[in-house]
């Protein structure tokens, strides 16, 4: 017993003597407001908020967004424009199944020729959403109109852009994607110089995809044309003259498939933004691109996604280990924790879920830049920053001049310094 007892002694006089952690809500004394120094170039953080690079250099930033859609087929009285409406609410759930399938599949870039672009996850998907309004609404929709159930891409009956289809059958097109699907006018495609492919064109919050729809074509000769269309809603241009501001998308003569005569036999794209039989390669560039207008309040991009960042996702958490700079704007979903020895930089937007908090270790600290912001995109409240104290050593807060800290107990409005 006694030599249990002396085994003891030291055991207990370690964990009586080991330091406490102090954990306690930072409050506005915590926070150090300093005028930035001249090192850093106030136009240059600005113009990191709007580089498409700041939005792909952090995976944690990178979160699954979804994108809500509803579908529109357009029939005529005598049913020859579309296929029956019992056979749409499958054919969208299978279509819907076929594109996202292809944005899990992130393909290489065929262009430049020995390229090393990466290749990054596609941050997005489609959720089909119904009009929660209407009892037993499916988000698939099915009208009879003999006047706006057709489609002509050429000739002096072009209507590919009219919007009275939109205007006349859209549903809550504010916060969800309203696809359209028209068939080619039964005459154009009768004549020979008429091209009755499937195409489609994007008109924001909406998109026309045409076809041979009586014919009812496969799912997967389709997902490519739907995942083009949406990426112009999305943001993105055609990548071909060279000119959609995207250095990684290289012109090329867009190219339908490889052939054996030039340029075609080197010179195809496979992606999505180009015209080819693939349409599955988006670059990062691209992706920065679509995360940065997703993540600008009040864009279409934005509105129409499920805003899954409203609520905290305990799952979520962040850790920041290191010395970490954010240059673009996001929407977190769960907590951060910055560790000891741990540093992260804010320079742009970032919400916080309501409830979600700031976690400072000792020794770790949070920067707020000249054109950072903290704060809750929901109209919510967030927990705030807590801090944690070892020995003589605490977390930091420190605020530059112009820094906003808000919709918190700790709100400092704009640092003035």
């Amino acid at each position: 017993m006694r030599k249990w007892l002396l085994l003891c002694i030291p055991i207990f006089s370690l964990l009586s003597c080991s330091p406490k952690i102090h954990v306690r809500q930072a409050t506005l004394e915590d926070v150090s407001i300093i005028t930035p120094s001249n090192d850093r170039d106030l136009n240059t953080l600005k113009r990191d908020c709007y580089d498409p690079q700041a939005y792909v250099e952090h995976p944690e930033l990178m979160r699954m967004k979804y994108i809500r859609v509803n579908f529109h087929f357009m029939n005529s009285t005598n049913g020859a424009y579309n296929m029956p409406e019992s056979d749409v609410v499958q054919y969208v759930k299978d279509w819907l199944y076929a594109a996202n399938d292809n944005l899990g599949k992130n393909m290489k870039m065929f262009l430049p020729r020995g390229n090393t672009t990466p290749v990054l996850p596609i941050p997005y998907r489609y959720v089909l959403t119904p009009d929660p309004s209407k009892p037993g609404d499916q988000g698939i929709y099915y009208h009879i109109d003999d006047e706006l159930c057709y489609a002509v891409k050429t000739g002096r009956e072009r209507n590919i852009s009219d919007k009275r289809v939109i205007n006349k059958y859209a549903v809550r097109d504010d916060s969800i994607l309203n696809i359209f699907i028209q068939t080619h006018q039964l005459d154009s495609i009768k004549s020979k110089t008429y091209k009755p492919d499937i195409s489609g064109i994007s008109l924001g919050s909406s998109v026309k995809i045409f076809g041979q729809w009586f014919n009812k074509p496969s799912v997967w000769d389709c997902r490519g044309i739907a995942n083009h269309e949406i990426g112009h809603s999305l943001g993105l241009s055609h990548t071909w003259s060279g000119l959609d501001g995207c250095d990684d998308t290289p012109p090329n003569p867009n190219c339908w498939n490889f052939t054996e005569a030039p340029p075609c036999d080197s010179m195809t794209s496979n992606n999505m933004m180009d015209y080819n039989a693939y349409e599955a390669a988006v670059t990062p560039c691209q992706i920065g691109k679509i995360l940065m207008n997703m993540g600008r309040e009040g864009s279409i991009q934005r509105n129409i996604l499920e805003p899954r960042w409203c609520h905290l996702d305990s799952t979520a958490t962040i850790t920041i280990t290191d010395s970490v700079r954010w240059r673009g704007a996001a929407d977190l979903e769960g907590n951060v924790i910055i560790e000891s020895g741990g540093k992260l930089e804010i320079g742009c937007r970032i919400s916080l879920p309501e409830h979600a908090t700031i976690t400072i270790k000792s020794g770790g600290s949070l920067i707020l830049l000249p054109t950072g912001q903290l704060h809750n995109s929901c109209g919510k409240q967030w927990d705030g920053i807590v801090l944690e104290k070892l020995k003589k050593e605490s977390g930091k807060i420190i605020v530059m001049k112009g820094g906003r800290i808000e919709d918190t107990s700790i709100s400092t409005g704009t640092a003035r310094g």
